[in-house]
C-alpha cells in the first residue's frame, strides 16, 4: 500500500513539474505541452468536460469537440489589474482554452483571452494593446503581465491537475 502511495505521489509531482508556466506575450499566450494519464481520448474529452463544468462556476461553452481535441470557453472573474494614479482597476475576461490530444500520450493546451471586462462592460482590450509596437510591455501596464500570467495558470493548472486524475 505504501508503494502505491509513493507511486500516485511520484506521479502527480511529474504532472505538476511537467506544467510549464504561462508566459504572456505580445501576441498572446503560447501553446504548452503537458503529458497525459494513459487513457483513451473518448475519457480524456469526457474529463474536459467534467473540468469545465466544476471550475467554471459562471458559465461556460464546450464545442468544437471531435475525436481529439475541443474548445472550453469560460468566465475568470479579477482575471488581472493594473494602477493608475494610485486607483486599482480589475477585469473580468473571458478566455478560450484549447486542448488537442496527440497520439503520442501528451496533449496541447492554448490558452487565449478573448474578451475583457470592466465590471460586466465589455472593453476592446487585447493583450496587444499591453505592449509597444516593439514588444516592449508598456509602463501603464506593468501590473497586467504578472496578474493575467497567474490567472493562466491556475486555470492550466487545474485542467492538467484534473485530466491527470
Amino acid at each position: 500500500m505504501k508503494n502505491v502511495a509513493l507511486l500516485f505521489l511520484f506521479f502527480y509531482s511529474a504532472i505538476a513539474l511537467a506544467q510549464p508556466k504561462m508566459e504572456m506575450t505580445p501576441k498572446g499566450f503560447p501553446a504548452v505541452e503537458i503529458p497525459t494519464p494513459n487513457k483513451p481520448n473518448e475519457k480524456l474529452i469526457e474529463a474536459a468536460k467534467s473540468w469545465a463544468a466544476t471550475f467554471n462556476k459562471n458559465g461556460y461553452d464546450v464545442y468544437d469537440v471531435i475525436q481529439n481535441s475541443l474548445k472550453i470557453d469560460g468566465l475568470r472573474k479579477n482575471a488581472y489589474f493594473y494602477r493608475s494614479l494610485g486607483e486599482t482597476y480589475t477585469y473580468n475576461i473571458k478566455y478560450t482554452l484549447e486542448v488537442v490530444f496527440k497520439t503520442d500520450r501528451s496533449y496541447t493546451l492554448t490558452f487565449s483571452m478573448k474578451e475583457a471586462y470592466a465590471k460586466e462592460v465589455l472593453v476592446k482590450t487585447t493583450i496587444a494593446d499591453f505592449y509597444t509596437p516593439d514588444g516592449k510591455l508598456k509602463e501603464d501596464f506593468v501590473d497586467v503581465k504578472p496578474s493575467l500570467e497567474s490567472t493562466a495558470d491556475k486555470i492550466v493548472k487545474s485542467f492538467s491537475e484534473f485530466i491527470a486524475n
